[in-house]
């Protein structure tokens, strides 16, 4: 269990020398047979080209210092590469630590012992004999020669080869990511036939992304105790509060954020007003401001109050930290409403590439 306590460790990468850290008293939630904290840690933006990292090794022990040991990553991060820094990281801290990691359903893949055969290389990079959290990272979407009239959906053949795992002991849990609701009623039979239980779903879900599938989505899987693990919670870092005009974002992400900071655009038929999300983006700093939080912690507060689990990424100790600070205390019902009706009011959401939700 997570318990609220203090401790005193060396500070890292731009903390000062010694850091007196206090643990959030955040209850434990269930997934499956994991007890984890009400939110985790993404690894997607740790560099996906080393097994050994200062930065990110800091990262996960101010995410532990403040109460959250769940971390996820996927075998496509990095070719693997993430799975290993992860390990690593997690031997360095000395600290128990909760690993969900994901199969990647690529065309070359094409039958269930694919599945089992990549859980069994995520395991060696992990470093354990047991996944505590194993997901189908999206549906089989990949189909190369659909052009040409040929399609040939494997589905249910990764479905059989995840309840293999979980049948070796391979796996402790089963999740899926990036499943709507008419997947989801399809694996949890196939699954429930060989009394295989679903306990997630991960999805893209922030207070900009809740419509186009998301929430009805989170709906569908709450009433049917299934774990939501929700990615982007911060949209890319819009959320945080951190960027404007005059402080974008540096490289390739500056330009693909611009319509949602900058706005004055039309992409797809989706109008991107000037000031972007700035309207949302003020609102949330009001909130944060009469609580002494920070906009991000706000931001991802929102979607524990929503039931779902936020796996925000953290590159270094001090995102790792602010990020713990959205937990142990909790928006009320006027400040959930206020931000969804600001959130409303921007007029677009974030999509940040997630996988359509139709299905």
């Amino acid at each position: 269990p997570i318990t609220g306590s203090h401790t005193l460790r060396p500070a890292m990468m731009g903390i000062s020398k010694w850091a007196i850290v206090v643990l959030p008293a955040a209850s434990a939630l269930n997934l499956g047979t994991l007890s984890i904290p009400k939110m985790g840690m993404g690894t997607m933006n740790w560099p996906l080209d080393k097994k050994k990292d200062d930065n990110a090794a800091a990262a996960l022990m101010a995410s532990i210092d403040g109460g959250v040991n769940f971390f996820d990553t996927a075998e496509a991060y990095g070719f693997g590469r993430s799975e290993e820094l992860l390990a690593d990281c997690a031997a360095k801290s000395g600290s128990p630590v909760t690993f969900a990691t994901k199969f990647a359903p690529v065309p070359w893949r094409q039958k269930p012992l694919d599945v089992v055969d990549a859980a069994r290389a995520s395991a060696a990079r992990l470093g354990v004999a047991s996944i505590d959290l194993y997901q189908i990272h999206f549906p089989d979407i990949i189909q190369p020669f659909a052009p040409l009239g040929f399609e040939r959906r494997k589905d249910e053949e990764y479905w059989d080869g995840i309840a293999q795992c979980y049948e070796m002991g391979l796996v402790k849990n089963v999740g899926v990511s990036n499943y709507g609701p008419k997947l989801l009623t399809r694996v949890i039979a196939r699954l429930g036939e060989r009394g295989v239980p679903l306990v997630s779903n991960q999805i893209n879900y922030s207070l900009l992304f809740r419509k186009q599938g998301a929430q009805a989505t989170a709906d569908f899987c709450q009433q049917r105790g299934i774990t939501v693990l929700g990615y982007y919670p911060l949209a890319n870092g819009l959320l945080a509060g951190k960027y404007n005009a005059q402080n974008m974002p540096k490289g390739p992400k500056g330009k693909t954020m611009s319509k949602y900071i900058v706005g004055g655009v039309t992409e797809r038929g989706v109008v991107y007003p000037p000031g972007g999300a700035s309207g949302l983006i003020d609102e949330m700093r009001r909130i944060a401001d009469a609580r002494g939080k920070s906009v991000a912690q706000v931001a991802l507060n929102y979607v524990m109050a929503k039931g779902v689990v936020p796996i925000p990424g953290c590159r270094d100790a001090r995102m790792a930290a602010d990020n713990c600070g959205a937990l142990g205390w909790s928006l009320d019902d006027g400040e959930v409403q206020a931000l969804e009706t600001a959130a409303d009011a921007v007029g677009f959401e974030f999509s940040g590439g997630g996988v359509r939700l139709n299905d």
